[in-house]
């Protein structure tokens, strides 16, 4: 759906919101919020990306990544962790409110916002409930792709580690995987990051099953 004028304008005065707000700076894997902390804050991300997972013993599941521009809460029973230098304008629930009442025009792009992150970890969830690995993969590799194109180049900016995590599994079968597609003539590895799919119709296939 087009984003109209009016929309846009909100969206791009969402950070007023948070101007005048803790900033804080976070180094690479440094921790934002995790499940016992007792702050209840709303915050905004400036740069960088954060990622939000849950950690049960040994286990770790991704939910989603954060990038700049996203409002998130810390009060969930997620770890919160910065995967490159950061930087979040923090501030607490009570006062969130406040500004947001002041500021009843911004109430829909900070929904708005926080919608598609939402929406973001229910797709993770309903990919773990219903498709098998190949399928994630799959579909974690066609949504990459940010201009259209015949064999479209990707980058991959996630560790395989953290690509795994984030598909729900280890980082030996997701190389494996990889390795499988690239014999099947489906996908090119040209550097470190950078992949081409060569098969969008057939990854889609895939990522329907």
């Amino acid at each position: 759906m087009p984003i109209s004028p009016h929309q846009q304008a909100t969206d791009e005065q969402l950070p007023q919101l948070f101007d005048d707000c803790h900033c804080r700076r976070l180094v690479a894997n440094e921790l934002l919020s995790y499940p016992q902390d007792a702050d209840d804050c709303v915050f905004y991300l400036r740069r960088g990306r954060l990622r939000v997972y849950l950690c049960y013993g040994e286990k770790l599941f991704t939910l989603t990544i954060l990038h700049a521009g996203d409002v998130y809460s810390t009060h969930t029973r997620a770890f919160i962790e910065a995967l490159e230098p950061s930087e979040v304008n923090v501030i607490d629930l009570h006062n969130f409110s406040l500004r947001a009442l002041a500021h009843p025009h911004l109430t829909g792009a900070v929904t708005r916002v926080l919608s598609q992150t939402l929406s973001g970890c229910i797709d993770t969830i309903e990919n773990l409930a219903f498709r098998d690995v190949r399928a994630r993969l799959a579909g974690y590799l066609l949504a990459q792709v940010s201009q259209p194109a015949e064999q479209p180049l990707i980058k991959l900016q996630l560790t395989t580690e953290q690509t795994a995590q984030l598909i729900g599994t280890s980082r030996q079968t997701l190389s494996s995987l990889l390795s499988e597609l690239q014999r099947q003539g489906l996908v090119q590895k040209l550097s470190r990051q950078q992949w081409r799919l060569c098969d969008c119709s057939q990854l889609s296939q895939m990522a329907a099953l």
